[in-house]
């Protein structure tokens, strides 16, 4: 015997409609008092601290998101379970409908406290070092239960199944100008290849030596300019330009130098932030974890045929050389009850001028993910129409002799 839930596509967003069927199936009777039907949505955290010597403390956060609940029937009664089935509906709200006080103790201004904040998505994560274990989830889930004739003494008990379901979030905003923050970085290079008529050739033992005191050689001042955008969207084109301003005041060279790009990387660093609570009868208290992870998204490098590497102009469009884009699979920036989720992102480039390479590297410490799905504003429309179906509404669902018919099962 079990209960199966048949439900056509397990990713869902706000306004999506959830429908199925709750099934028994088996070859013996059963006493049932009561089966239900549950979209629910929780957050949880937890860290583990090591106190040293085998023990260890335990933090734990849960915050729920959303519980709706329908009765799908109403007992006792006593029936053969041979392909009884009743259907269900759910309607995602685009808002949390949590009920309860928040639990932690400690206000920490990184995370969202409103009991109607936005949805945030389907999201794990987790992190091992050697004095502490942090993990969090935000998971939605629908629950089926069966609860067994309580009055008696040979009944087969309770049962319940649950389906996990992908919920992706939306973003409110179509298209949208770019908005960019600046990063510079000054370069100074010195280099007797700066002298007209030393550019490419070899420099002979005694200009060398001369290489070695800067004071005396020409020089060239440059300040590369990255324009990071603020906001980026998944599985879309990221753009990036680096500029290029020379420093004429600041050189001793007669003409300006050409600068080469040799290498550039783009890499987007996850950072999540999580509470938890410890309340016991002598020990209570919050604990906040955070940790980050880093990977790249796109990279070029020169360095094998430098004769290919480009120069670097005024304004050069990186997004055309290297096809910059968000991975789809990350999750958009979010903030909820105890778990939130940030991102930075950094170029580290190498420029030649000279035969000299120079490093450089520049990052936005705040910059915002948003989800790869628009919502437009009809649908947002008939969302605030639907209404999710909340609480015992057993009365407005079809009674068991009508879903036994539905569902063409043998009364």
């Amino acid at each position: 015997m079990s209960i199966r839930i048949n439900i056509p596509n397990t990713k869902c967003r706000a306004g999506a409609t959830i429908s199925g069927t709750v099934s028994l199936h088996g070859d013996v009777d059963i006493d049932v008092e009561i089966i239900t039907i549950s979209l629910v949505g929780r957050c949880k955290t937890k860290v583990v601290r090591s106190n040293g010597q085998n023990s260890s403390s335990t933090y734990r956060g849960r915050a729920p998101l959303l519980e709706y609940r329908q009765v799908l029937f109403k007992g006792p009664n006593t029936m053969k379970t041979n392909g009884h089935s009743w259907p269900f509906s759910f309607t995602f709200p685009p808002r949390c409908v949590a009920r309860g006080a928040d639990p932690f103790k400690q206000r920490h201004g990184l995370f969202d406290i409103n009991p109607q904040q936005s949805l945030p998505p389907s999201f794990a994560n987790d992190k091992h070092t050697f004095s502490w274990r942090g993990e969090c989830f935000v998971k939605y889930e629908l629950e089926a239960s069966l609860i067994g004739n309580r009055t008696k003494i040979f009944s087969l008990g309770d049962l319940k199944t649950e389906k996990t379901l992908d919920f992706i979030t939306t973003r409110d905003i179509e298209t949208f100008k770019p908005d960019f923050i600046e990063k510079g970085q000054t370069i100074a290079c010195y280099s007797l290849r700066l002298q007209p008529g030393h550019e490419n050739g070899p420099l002979t033992f005694k200009e060398k030596l001369q290489s070695i005191r800067t004071s005396k050689l020409p020089v060239a001042v440059f300040k590369l300019h990255m324009l990071l955008p603020k906001v980026g969207i998944l599985a879309h084109s990221l753009p990036l330009i680096l500029r290029l301003e020379h420093d004429i005041e600041a050189s001793t060279t007669q003409s300006l130098p050409i600068v080469t790009l040799r290498k550039c990387m783009v890499e987007l660093q996850a950072n999540t932030y999580i509470q938890c609570i410890r309340d016991e009868m002598f020990r209570e208290g919050d604990e906040q974890r955070d940790w980050s992870d880093e990977f790249h998204i796109a990279s070029i490098d020169y360095s094998a045929d430098m004769a290919k590497a480009p120069p670097v102009t005024e304004s050069m469009d990186l997004q055309k050389l290297m096809r910059i884009k968000v991975p789809w699979h990350q999750k958009p920036t979010f903030s909820t009850f105890n778990i939130r989720r940030t991102y930075r992102l950094a170029v580290k480039l190498s420029v030649d001028c000279a035969q000299k390479t120079f490093k450089a590297e520049f990052a936005s410490y705040k910059f915002d993910l948003l989800a790869a799905d628009y919502a437009s504003p009809m649908a947002t429309q008939e969302l605030d129409m639907a209404a999710p179906a909340y609480g015992d509404l057993s009365g407005q669902l079809p009674t068991y002799q009508d879903a036994k018919l539905a569902s063409g099962a043998i009364p």
